[in-house]
């Protein structure tokens, strides 16, 4: 009689204390495709293009928050994503963290290391040992360089051009940092917008039909391979260098139309603009 007495509180004290365990935590809150949070650090901060640097370092709270959201991602949710959520997380976590790379590092100023020969303006963010290659950022629960993301993940996995107008190195030649986060749902209406900006808004590529010359960025001299001739159009470039026949195409898919009979006489000389490593400050 008491062994059995002595089973039952046995039992019953199991009992208990199971039920005393700890709950295991709730799941963690489904990714904001919408971009929220950068988003509002976009607005807030940036402007023309143009990033005040000095506020945003006084005020990092929404960027840490974002960049934290960046890195909690799964690569089990990753996996279930669309292509074009796929494309909005890494342009805006390239944007992302390229600003946070000029925050940490802000007044930029003037290095041996990475600068030995004093090529580039001394608040560039060319200033930065390592600000490509070396620097490990989290996200999708592991970390990346963001030379990964631009040449691996955007360029190489996910094949979009279209990347080139839109992701920004800090830098007064690069295209213009958008004041609005991307997002799955407007990305493919807004990578032809950038496009069309690029040409016209940023006059990044110039179509001086005046001189008749074309000049382009140093991104179709970079990146040429990136941008596949359009089988339509190229017959049109036949006489210039065939690592330029793929931008023009490109160039004249965005054209408007009086610079696309322009461009379809293909009586011009074609040069590369110099790029401008200027911090893309705005005071």
């Amino acid at each position: 009689m008491k062994f059995g007495r002595f089973a039952a509180a046995i039992i019953a004290g199991c009992l208990w204390l199971a039920g005393c365990t700890e709950t295991p935590p709730p799941p963690s809150a489904p990714f904001d495709h919408r971009h929220s949070l950068f988003d509002q650090v976009l607005q807030k901060y940036v402007e023309n293009g143009q990033v005040n640097y000095s506020a945003l370092q006084n005020d990092q709270d929404a960027l840490d928050r974002y960049l934290q959201s960046l890195a909690d991602v799964t690569p089990k949710d990753y996996e279930g994503w669309t292509r074009q959520q796929k494309l909005a997380f890494w342009i805006n976590a390239y944007n992302a963290y390229t600003l946070r790379t000029i925050v940490d590092h802000y007044p930029v100023t003037r290095s041996i290391f990475a600068d030995p020969l004093r090529r580039y303006p001394a608040d560039s963010i060319r200033q930065i040992p390592g600000v490509w290659g070396w620097r490990w950022w989290p996200a999708l629960s592991g970390k990346y360089t963001l030379d990964h993301m631009d040449h691996v993940i955007l360029r190489k996995e996910l094949k979009e051009p279209r990347i080139h107008f839109v992701l920004n190195c800090a830098s007064k030649g690069c295209p213009l940092l958008e004041n609005r986060a991307f997002d799955a749902e407007h990305l493919e209406q807004r990578l032809d917008q950038a496009a069309v900006h690029y040409l016209y808004r940023d006059r990044k590529a110039l179509i001086d039909r005046a001189s008749k010359v074309v000049r382009l960025p140093q991104i179709f001299n970079w990146f040429a391979e990136d941008f596949a001739p359009d089988a339509e159009t190229a017959a049109y470039f036949e006489r210039y260098p065939h690592k330029a026949v793929g931008p023009l195409t490109w160039i004249y898919r965005y054209a408007d139309a009086e610079d696309r009979a322009f461009l379809r006489r293909g009586n011009f000389e074609l040069a590369y603009l110099e790029y401008d490593w200027t911090l893309n400050e705005r005071h």
